[in-house]
């Protein structure tokens, strides 16, 4: 099987490459994947056409830059529905307005609010739905920022639930678009959830469902 290829924007002030660059080296097996990183959402834009999967740690808007336009965000958009898969992680989900393609097209959801100091947040496969992503992960508790979410839930099934002190909120969820998938994970903001061994087996199996292969 050939390579395919994954784009990941990642890395601000708050959601620094230091702490995503090393677990996303156990998420992306070298001889799998060919591995983009990136801290510019208009490098995706710009080379969409060779992307498998894109995935999202940030908005993806260096300071100096203005946020990805309608057009911009309709040209990933339009390669989503052609096939690429899409896999926002955390902070990946902020910025993305309720009228924007992003949320209107994609249904990924978008950040509304997080927890006003890191938590203990648990993180729970829901039990009445099984999903591919979810299958052999066990619930896990990290120290984390704890992300409340935006979903349409008529257009998407959640299948991770993730409770802290706060709120239990969605902590995962997944959907088709067009001959594409687009998948959402919460957790994510620390190393000890980014790099939790169940938080990778998540985004390695939410990347394969992503592109088809589960």
């Amino acid at each position: 099987m050939s390579k395919k290829t994954v784009y990941i924007i990642r890395d601000d002030v708050n959601h620094p490459k230091e702490v995503i660059d090393p677990v996303m080296e156990r998420v992306f097996d070298a001889e799998r994947w060919n591995v983009v990183l990136t801290d510019r959402a208009r490098d995706l834009v710009e080379h969409v056409a060779e992307a498998d999967l894109a995935m999202w740690f940030t908005n993806g808007r260096p300071e100096g830059e203005t946020n990805l336009s309608v057009e911009e965000q309709g040209i990933i958009v339009d390669r989503v529905k052609a096939g690429m898969g899409m896999l926002f992680v955390h902070a990946g989900l902020v910025l993305i307005e309720e009228d924007s393609p992003f949320y209107a097209e994609l249904n990924s959801g978008r950040f509304i609010e997080h927890s006003p100091h890191h938590v203990p947040v648990t993180n729970v496969p829901v039990r009445s739905f099984d999903h591919p992503i979810t299958r052999g992960i066990e619930a896990f508790t990290a120290t984390d920022e704890h992300y409340y979410c935006q979903v349409d839930t008529s257009r998407t099934d959640v299948w991770l639930l993730s409770t802290s002190k706060h709120v239990t909120a969605a902590g995962g969820w997944a959907h088709s678009v067009g001959q594409g998938r687009v998948a959402a994970l919460t957790p994510g903001h620390t190393t000890d959830a980014l790099g939790n061994p169940q938080m990778v087996q998540l985004m390695r199996n939410a990347s394969d469902w992503a592109i088809g292969l589960i």
